[in-house]
C-alpha cells in the first residue's frame, strides 16, 4: 500500500529507505588494498501515475556513506529517474530520463572516482503486419568526473534497430542492427556496428528470456589504433524450476571504452539462484565470471580475468520492514600487477517502503 494513493490508486507515492553497515576489504580495487567500515543510509520517494494514455514513474533520492577510516571518500550521492510508458495503442514505448552522482571503485582505473552519469533513451514499438513488426531506440549517456588527473569523461550515442518475426505464439526470432559512438574528452572516438540475430521468449522448456549474437566491428578515430572485429552476444534468461526456485543465467560480450580511454573486449557471464524458504525467508546466490583484453598500444596487451560469488540472506519483517545480510568475494587476475586483487565485502541493510 503507497503511503499516498489518490484516484482509485491511479496516482501513488512511495517514500523507501535503506541503512547499511558493512565492510569493505579493497575501497580502491587495486593490488594496494585499503579496507575500511562503510556505514550507508539512502533516502527516496517514488511516485507512480497509470491513468491516461501516458504513464509515468519517477523518484528521487539521495545516498550517503561515511567510511571509518578514509574520511575523504564520505559522499552524498543523489538520483532522479523518470519513465514515461505508452502501452496501449498501435505505438508503443517508453522515453527514459535519469541523472545520478556516482562514487566507486573503478577496476578499470584501480581507484576510487566520482562522476555524473546523465541519460536519456527512447524506445519504440511498432507491428507492421500480423507477424512482423519493428523496434527502435536511441540512447544517450554521459559520464562526468570531478576529476580528470587519471580519468577521461565519456559521451555515448546510441541507435537500434530490431526487426521481430512471431515464429510461434511464445517465441520471437530477431535480427537488428545497432550503432554507437563514444566520445571521450581525451578527443578520441569510436564507432561501434553490430549486426545480430537471436530469439526472444520461450528458449527452450521453461528456459525465458532473450538471446542474440552476431558481429561487431569497432572504428576508432583520433588514435593509431586499427579496426577491430569480433564476435558479439547479449543475452538474459530465466529457469523456474518451481515456485520457489529459479535461476537466472546472463552473457555478454562486447567492445567498449574504459575510463582510461582504452578499448577493452570483454567476455562475461553470470549465473544467480533465488530459493523462497517461506513467505518471509529467501536466499540468493550466484556468481560471475568476465575475461577482458585490452587493446591498442595504450592497453599495454593488458589481460584481466575476474570470479565473483555472492550469498545473501532476506527476510520480511513486516509488510513495511525487510532485512537482508550479504557477502561478496571477488578476484581479479591481471597481467598488470597493479590491477591484480581480491576483495571481500559484508552488508547488514534493513530495508523500508511505505
Amino acid at each position: 500500500h503507497a503511503l499516498v494513493s489518490i484516484d482509485a490508486g491511479k496516482n501513488q507515492l512511495f517514500i523507501n529507505s535503506t541503512a547499511t553497515v558493512g565492510y569493505d576489504s579493497n575501497l580502491f580495487a587495486n593490488s594496494a588494498g585499503g579496507g575500511d567500515y562503510v556505514y550507508s543510509l539512502n533516502l527516496g520517494a517514488n511516485f507512480t501515475r497509470h491513468a491516461g494514455l501516458i504513464g509515468l514513474d519517477a523518484s528521487v533520492g539521495v545516498n550517503a556513506s561515511r567510511f571509518g577510516k578514509f574520511h575523504t571518500e564520505d559522499f552524498q550521492n543523489p538520483t532522479f529517474h523518470a519513465e514515461f510508458t505508452k502501452q496501449t495503442g498501435r505505438t508503443t514505448g517508453a522515453l527514459v530520463l535519469g541523472a545520478a552522482r556516482e562514487s566507486r571503485a573503478d577496476t578499470a582505473a584501480n581507484l576510487r572516482d566520482e562522476s555524473w552519469l546523465y541519460d536519456a533513451s527512447l524506445n519504440l514499438k511498432y507491428p507492421v503486419i500480423e507477424r512482423y513488426s519493428l523496434s527502435a531506440n536511441l540512447g544517450y549517456s554521459l559520464r562526468d568526473f570531478t576529476d580528470n588527473t587519471a580519468v577521461v569523461d565519456l559521451t555515448s550515442y546510441t541507435f537500434g534497430l530490431d526487426l521481430f518475426y512471431v515464429y510461434t505464439t511464445d517465441r520471437d526470432l530477431l535480427a537488428g542492427y545497432h550503432f554507437r559512438e563514444d566520445e571521450t574528452s581525451a578527443n578520441t572516438t569510436a564507432y561501434d556496428h553490430s549486426f545480430t540475430v537471436g530469439i526472444s521468449g520461450r528458449i527452450i522448456g521453461r528456459l525465458h528470456g532473450s538471446v542474440r549474437a552476431g558481429y561487431e566491428l569497432r572504428v576508432p578515430k583520433g588514435t593509431t589504433d586499427g579496426n577491430y572485429g569480433a564476435w558479439t552476444a547479449n543475452g538474459s534468461a530465466v529457469w523456474n524450476f518451481t515456485k520457489r526456485l529459479n535461476v537466472t543465467g546472463e552473457l555478454t560480450k562486447d567492445v567498449s571504452t574504459t575510463s582510461t580511454d582504452v578499448s577493452v573486449d570483454t567476455l562475461s557471464a553470470a549465473l544467480d539462484a533465488q530459493y523462497a524458504l517461506n513467505s518471509k525467508t529467501a536466499f540468493d546466490i550466484g556468481t560471475g565470471w568476465s575475461n577482458s583484453r585490452f587493446l591498442g598500444l595504450i592497453g599495454a596487451a593488458r589481460h584481466d580475468v575476474a570470479w565473483n560469488w555472492n550469498l545473501a540472506v532476506n527476510r520480511t519483517i513486516n509488510s513495511h520492514l525487510k532485512a537482508s545480510l550479504s557477502y561478496v568475494f571477488s578476484q581479479n587476475w591481471s597481467t598488470a600487477d597493479f590491477s591484480d586483487f581480491s576483495r571481500r565485502a559484508a552488508n547488514l541493510s534493513l530495508i523500508s517502503h511505505f
